[in-house]
């Protein structure tokens, strides 16, 4: 799983099953709708790290992008870090 990156279904699943994952996620989702509910918020930026940026924040991105998107917004995912060299 080392080699993989947060778009791989194995590291997804070990991601997602990491205690208090989903409460982070649902948690996001909801501060980011409620923002985007303001009058004048056309737009938010959500940044999302992790210690390499291959694994957990891929993940929590893909997810919160997955959730934003069901609920009907425009969502653009970029994961900056994603080709980096594996941490040592």
């Amino acid at each position: 799983m080392l080699r993989a990156n947060g778009l791989d279904p194995d590291v997804r699943a070990y991601v997602l099953a990491t205690p208090g994952a989903d409460r982070l996620i649902e948690r996001s989702v909801g501060r980011a709708a409620a923002l985007l509910a303001l009058p004048g918020h056309l737009r938010a930026d959500i940044h999302v790290l992790c210690g390499g940026g291959r694994h957990r924040s891929v993940v929590v991105a893909e997810e919160l992008a997955s959730l934003l998107r069901a609920f009907g917004y425009g969502v653009e995912t970029e994961h900056r870090h994603i080709d980096r060299p594996i941490l040592g």
